[in-house]
């Protein structure tokens, strides 16, 4: 199965080349979309993981194995999770795998990693933990792919209002 990584990400960042690396098991071609969407119009069964992605997936881009790594729990939806989990003093953050439909962090939960944090975490630091633990959920994602498991939601369910860019980075000059 060929596979699309959809990410912000710079080419030659040890992230990128990571996902890329397990997304090859699939041992169909993969390639990258750096800000920027796959082709609209196509329902082809390539893998599509949006890993690190900044932006949102448009309804005519909507592909069938469409996925998206959100580096935040579900009830931390859009931008600045890390910043929110530092705000409401929690004691833990974690990362979502979600299939992408219309909405901003709305569909399906796949899978959530917890991970905890402490008075010393820094909204860097999280993300830097989030950041690997969107990787893990790649791996786990190709491996389910790779050994022809069905996808199935968790049935955990997104709650909390959605955060956007330009809220986000108010919330960072306070």
């Amino acid at each position: 199965m060929d596979v699309c990584i959809l990410t912000s990400l710079e080419y030659g960042d040890h992230l990128l080349n990571s996902c890329m690396d397990e997304c090859e098991r699939l041992g169909g071609d993969v390639w990258v979309e750096i800000d920027s969407l796959p082709d609209a119009g196509t329902n082809d069964d390539t893998l599509y993981i949006s890993f690190l992605g900044d932006y949102i997936v448009p309804k005519d881009h909507l592909k069938k194995h469409m996925y998206n790594t959100h580096p935040g729990p579900p009830y931390y939806r859009g931008w600045g999770a890390r910043l929110r989990t530092l705000q409401d003093n929690k004691k833990q953050h974690a990362v979502t795998l979600h299939q992408i439909d219309e909405g901003v962090d709305t569909g399906p939960i796949i899978k959530t990693e917890y991970f905890p944090v402490d008075e010393l975490s820094t909204t860097d630091s999280i993300h830097a933990q989030a950041e690997v633990h969107c990787l893990r959920m790649v791996r786990w994602l190709i491996t389910q792919y790779k050994e022809g498991k069905k996808i199935v939601p968790s049935g955990e369910q997104w709650s909390g209002r959605l955060m956007l860019k330009k809220t986000y980075i108010e919330q960072l000059k306070k």
